[in-house]
C-alpha cells in the first residue's frame, strides 16, 4: 500500500492541538447566550396565555351511547338487506332479459291520439324572400375621398 505523501500527513504539533480546540469548543457551549431585544408586548402576551391555567376535556365528558338508536346487528341486517336488492335489480335489468313487442301497434296508436299532423311551411321561400328584400334595401357606402 502506498502511504500518504508528507505534505498531506497530520503533523505532530496538530495533534497537541486537539485537546485545546476540544476545550474551546466545550467553552463555548457552555457559555450563556448573548442577551437578545426586550420582549414586545405580543411576546409578553402570547407567554402570559401559554402559562395560563386551562381545562382540559376529560373522559367522563364524553356522553353515554344513545339507547334509542337500533343495535349493531340490526345495521348489518339492514345492510345485506340493500345488498340483496341491489343484486335483484341487476339480475331484473341484465342484458338480454326483456324484449320489446308490439311496436307497430303502439306507434299507431300514439300518432292517432295526437291527431292530425300540422301542416309544414317551408322556411326557405321566406327566407329568400327575406334576404331579397335586405339586397334591394342595400346601399353600397359612399366612395371615399380623395
Amino acid at each position: 500500500m502506498n502511504s500518504f505523501p508528507a505534505h498531506l500527513s497530520i503533523p505532530v504539533r496538530g495533534l497537541l492541538g486537539t485537546p485545546l480546540a476540544l476545550a474551546l469548543l466545550a467553552s463555548g457551549c457552555a457559555s450563556r447566550p448573548a442577551a437578545g431585544p426586550p420582549p414586545t408586548a405580543a411576546t409578553t402576551e402570547a407567554r402570559a396565555l401559554a402559562a395560563a391555567a386551562k381545562t382540559y376535556p376529560q373522559f367522563s365528558d364524553i356522553p353515554v351511547l344513545p339507547v334509542d338508536e337500533r343495535p349493531l346487528a340490526a345495521w348489518g341486517r339492514a345492510a345485506g338487506e340493500v345488498l340483496a336488492e341491489g343484486a335483484a335489480l341487476e339480475r331484473d335489468g341484465a342484458e338480454n332479459t326483456w324484449t320489446l313487442q308490439q311496436t307497430e301497434a303502439f306507434a299507431a296508436q300514439t300518432s292517432e291520439a295526437s291527431g292530425p299532423a300540422a301542416p309544414t311551411v317551408s322556411a326557405t321561400a321566406a327566407a329568400d324572400a327575406f334576404a331579397r328584400d335586405m339586397r334591394k334595401r342595400a346601399t353600397p357606402p359612399p366612395p371615399p375621398l380623395r
